[in-house]
């Protein structure tokens, strides 16, 4: 079993697409299926599901989705090491980014950092909270950063301030003129959100319950984004972070009252030291003034 065959095994796993996994990894896709049906005969059994349209894990390919990551995780480290001995620092710098992210300016931060380290190879994935949690905890994130309420067991927190969701309207909305809407006064409104297991839906949910408000929700979707286009077409409103409604011409922020705060975090594993690479960017990151001075360990806090 070799590193190139664990690599080739996990971008397919995480991409669950044969031709996006080969780029990825930058080889041609006969190179990957050959280097994955290698690993699969050494093992004695199947780790993909292939077919047409996707690609699914076996129950045996689940089983080492979690050992290849930080196998592959323990490599890149070792390696990181022995380059920052040289003075070389290299490697990769795999982030998790949840969407609308605020308080910190993230495409300037990553040049500043390329500049300092050009050797680093810089990887952004973007997930739910709880996906982009358990994967930096498993080793296949060196950080992210996410918004409370999550888990925080396995993981160190990096406080990064906090920001007020916006209510995001149509421009040409009759509210698109109002300085604050009364979240009680929305009763009748139709909305689009997200989808009722994710983090961000429950704390808006737990929020609008407080008051006695249930909102009128008409479509969900897992990407924000997608709660942008809707809004712009007319579909419905939404509780929003400002960055996101910040990026489109067609809908507006209104603040509300109360205001529902967002608690942003940059999060590293909590059971291992950040490798070279993330560590240079932690210094990076605080040299900006944004965070807390330290790393915590798990807040003891209620969830917001």
């Amino acid at each position: 079993m070799e590193l190139r065959q664990l690599k080739h095994f996990v971008a397919v796993a995480e991409e669950l697409h044969f031709t996006r996994a080969a780029a990825k990894v930058h080889v041609v896709q006969s190179t990957l299926s050959a280097s994955i049906s290698g690993l699969e005969a050494e093992l004695g059994t199947a780790l993909l599901v292939r077919n047409n349209r996707r690609v699914d894990l076996t129950t045996a390919g689940q089983a080492l989705l979690p050992d290849a990551q930080h196998a592959l995780a323990a490599a890149e480290r070792a390696r990181a090491a022995v380059d920052a001995v040289r003075g070389l620092l290299s490697g990769q710098l795999r982030i998790g980014v949840i969407q609308g992210l605020g308080t910190v300016d993230l495409p300037a931060l990553l040049t500043r950092y390329h500049r300092s380290f050009p050797r680093i190879e810089i990887t952004l994935r973007h997930d739910p909270i709880d996906t982009l949690v358990q994967a930096t905890a498993d080793g296949g994130l060196d950080l992210a950063f996410v918004s409370r309420p999550f888990d925080g067991s396995r993981v160190k927190e990096l406080s990064l301030g906090a920001e007020h969701l916006v209510l995001a309207v149509r421009h040409d909305d009759p509210l698109a003129g109002t300085g604050t809407v009364a979240l009680t006064d929305l009763q009748q409104r139709e909305f689009v959100e997200r989808r009722a297991e994710l983090r961000t839906r429950m704390h808006i949910d737990s929020s609008c319950a407080e008051l006695g408000f249930e909102r009128n929700i008409c479509a969900e979707s897992n990407t924000p984004d997608d709660l942008v286009d809707l809004v712009a077409a007319g579909l419905g409103i939404a509780l929003l972070p400002p960055a996101l409604v910040a990026k489109s011409e067609h809908i507006v922020a209104v603040a509300t009252d109360p205001v529902i705060p967002r608690e942003l975090a940059l999060i590293t594993p909590g059971e291992r030291a950040p490798s070279p690479a993330a560590a240079a960017f932690l210094g990076e990151l605080l040299s900006t003034g944004a965070g807390q001075p330290e790393m915590s360990g798990r807040r003891e806090r209620s969830a917001v």
